[in-house]
């Protein structure tokens, strides 16, 4: 046997020894545990949540967006108040231009008297209403849902309950129909607006402050 084959033995005999051997229990080869199982790879980290600064920022991002978004949705909830006042009061003015049509008479009193000032809604009265000092005043369902006013000519209901409640703002519309007596004012419909104080004077023919207009003709 030549010494290249002896050489070649002594290899792999030196090797199948050392498949037997173990790794001393001190080892400092990371990821070794000390047993026979082998290697088990480099020791996992554990994962550690949200810091208390990153826990900060991210509530500081979220009270900068809800002071940017509530403005919003503040802004679209009144445009869409003012919106339903306004086809409300349409509502109404139709109502009463269809009772004059039926009853020929104004609603200005039973049968066209001429005794009323203003004409109200459900619904808180206004505060600092000047139209109090112009003359007595009646409900609104006396011409628009019974015949109260209009006498036997009266054809109603004019309008649909759902428009003849309070304005979105909890208070009453107020119509001034003294208006139509006195020559040199308009008649028109009225919402005291988000405030809740009627500014309108029955002599403007423009809605004051806040207040909501719908004219008659």
């Amino acid at each position: 046997m030549s010494d290249d084959i002896r050489d070649d033995a002594s290899v792999m005999q030196d090797g199948e020894e050392g498949r037997g051997q173990q790794m001393p229990a001190n080892t400092n080869v990371p990821g070794w545990n000390g047993s026979n199982d082998g290697w088990k790879g480099p020791p996992r980290r554990r994962r550690k949540g949200p810091g208390l600064l990153e826990a900060l920022v991210g509530l500081s991002i979220l009270v900068s967006l809800s002071g940017v978004v509530m403005p919003l949705v503040g802004a679209d909830v009144q445009a869409e108040r003012v919106t339903t006042a306004h086809a409300d009061m349409q509502a109404i003015a139709e109502g009463l231009m269809d009772y004059k049509g039926d009853t020929l008479f104004l609603p200005t009193g039973v049968r066209g008297k001429t005794d009323l000032g203003w004409l109200y809604g459900p619904g808180a009265i206004p505060s600092d209403n000047a139209f109090t000092q112009i003359g007595a005043a009646r409900q609104l369902a006396d011409a628009l849902l019974n015949p109260s006013l209009g006498g036997p000519g009266w054809q109603g209901p004019y309008i649909d309950e759902r428009h003849l409640g309070p304005d979105p703002w909890g208070q009453a519309y107020i119509v001034h129909v003294d208006g139509w007596i006195t020559g040199r004012k308009n008649p028109f419909v009225v919402s005291a607006g988000p405030n809740g104080t009627l500014e309108t004077h029955p002599s403007d023919r423009r809605p004051a402050g806040d207040d909501l207009m719908f004219m008659l003709n």
